[in-house]
């Protein structure tokens, strides 16, 4: 067509070229059109996208904020909850420190009342005289048991200073199974503390210190030798401390390993075994 239009007429065919042209123009354009709508399309959709991923975003970030105060306003309930839970137990412990003073009071004092009982009723002078008095008659009544309650209860009810003077009355009166069986008891039955401000005078008393830090170093229950050491530490008793140590190696005592604590450890170390 393009040729036979040649022939014919240079004009038909420059009419024909460019209605091809313009053909081929409105193929691109309509093409080009298309491209762009495509285009758009996808814009759009990737800013509904966006849109979304920003909400989402937002979002979460809300949500964290808001976690984020609720957790911080629980922490901070727990915290307060934490501090009166501890200052009740700070006072709860007191009060436990202030009822076990006083069982102990009422102990020594229900011993003491029994001691003095067991006298009245034996018939002997009232004190360590009549104590003494007591146990013996139990003793030659063959009432081993209640001579050796009676020992107790009189080691539980007074001060250790005067115990260790009934100690000094049986010696005197050359009843060294009772004077000794007095000594273990005091090791036995009494706090730490109360043979530690017994043993650690300074003045007098040497003879009952040493007999007592013997009987303590072989009848002490191994918490009570490392409360004992423990004070003799604290309260810079060197010298007791190191006749402490040599009284047990001398009684073959020890410290296992089953004893936990520092202190146990630290009078473990200074046996040395």
């Amino acid at each position: 067509m393009y040729a036979a239009a040649c022939e014919r007429s240079p004009l038909q065919a420059r009419e024909f070229e460019l209605a091809t042209a313009r053909e081929d123009l409105y193929r691109h354009r309509a093409r080009a059109v298309q491209e762009l709508a495509d285009l758009k399309q996808e814009l759009q959709d990737e800013r509904v996208r966006r849109q979304d991923a920003e909400q989402a975003l937002e979002d979460l970030v809300s949500r964290g904020r808001e976690e984020a105060r609720m957790l911080t306003e629980e922490r901070d309930a727990a915290l307060e909850r934490i501090a009166r839970l501890e200052e009740q137990i700070r006072q709860a412990r007191a009060a436990l420190r202030l009822r076990e003073r006083a069982v102990e009071t009422l102990d020594q004092l229900s011993c003491a009342t029994d001691v003095e009982l067991a006298v009245w009723e034996g018939g002997g002078p009232g004190g360590l005289a009549g104590i003494c008095a007591a146990v013996v008659h139990l003793r030659d009544a063959d009432e081993d048991e209640a001579a050796e309650r009676l020992i107790e209860q009189t080691v539980l009810g007074y001060a250790v200073r005067d115990v260790m003077r009934l100690v000094e009355e049986f010696e005197a009166m050359r009843r060294v199974y009772d004077s000794t069986s007095v000594e273990r008891a005091l090791a036995r039955l009494r706090k730490p503390v109360d043979l530690f401000h017994f043993l650690s005078r300074e003045s007098g008393e040497a003879k009952a210190r040493s007999a007592l830090l013997t009987a303590v170093a072989s009848f002490a229950p191994v918490e009570h030798l490392v409360r004992l050491h423990k004070a003799c530490v604290e309260h810079g008793s060197s010298e007791l401390d190191s006749a402490l140590r040599r009284a047990m190696l001398k009684e073959g005592r020890t410290v296992p390993q089953t004893s936990e604590g520092m202190w146990a450890m630290d009078l473990r170390n200074a046996l040395g075994v």
